[in-house]
């Protein structure tokens, strides 16, 4: 136990100076007397929680913004869809994001699908040009692949853990055989 000399009390804890006159304090000092707790953290429930919120609220913005235009000034601002498919596409990417948080491959994985899938519907309500299914499909698998095989050496995953997304890579790799066959991919 703690003493002060100056106060001539015993304190209990572990106290830097007497909470009384702020003095030198002398003995061994003991384990508090109340437990201390820790501070609670953010879940993840409260991180879905508030970036829905922020979603919804966006997106509410971005309707009434494109209405009130479209409505008072008969035209309609170009970049709005393109806010609100973006918001959209971030708050998909959160909630992956949390609900894979301890496996970062199949993020990546997960996410690198989503892109393929964006990109194709992108390119075909853009006027079909073809891009995604000449270069955006077939880098972004072998991009993944590379991705894979470098995220499993750095972390020392044995081959057994990655080989389904090596294995599903190579697949879809494969499948780009069909653009190619139907001429949809000129560039081989």
């Amino acid at each position: 136990m703690q003493y002060c000399p100056k106060c001539r009390i015993n304190i209990r804890g572990n106290k830097a100076r007497c909470p009384l006159c702020q003095g030198h304090l002398e003995g061994m000092p003991e384990n508090a007397a109340f437990p201390s707790l820790r501070k609670p953290g953010i879940s993840a429930r409260s991180i879905v929680k508030m970036s829905t919120f922020c979603f919804l609220t966006i997106e509410i913005i971005m309707c009434a913004i494109w209405f009130l235009t479209s409505y008072n000034y008969h035209t309609t601002l170009p970049w709005v869809p393109l806010v609100i498919a973006g918001a959209a596409v971030l708050w998909l990417d959160l909630l992956i994001a949390l609900y894979m948080r301890y496996n970062v491959l199949k993020i990546f994985t997960t996410e690198a699908y989503i892109a393929i899938i964006l990109d194709v519907i992108i390119d075909l309500e853009t006027g079909s040009h073809g891009w995604s299914v000449t270069w955006m499909i077939p880098c972004t698998f072998a991009a993944l692949a590379i991705a894979t095989v470098i995220f499993g050496t750095i972390s020392r995953m044995s081959l057994v853990e990655y080989i389904i997304y090596l294995l599903a890579d190579t697949v879809f790799c494969m499948v780009q055989i069909w653009p190619i066959a139907a001429h949809f991919n000129h560039f081989v």
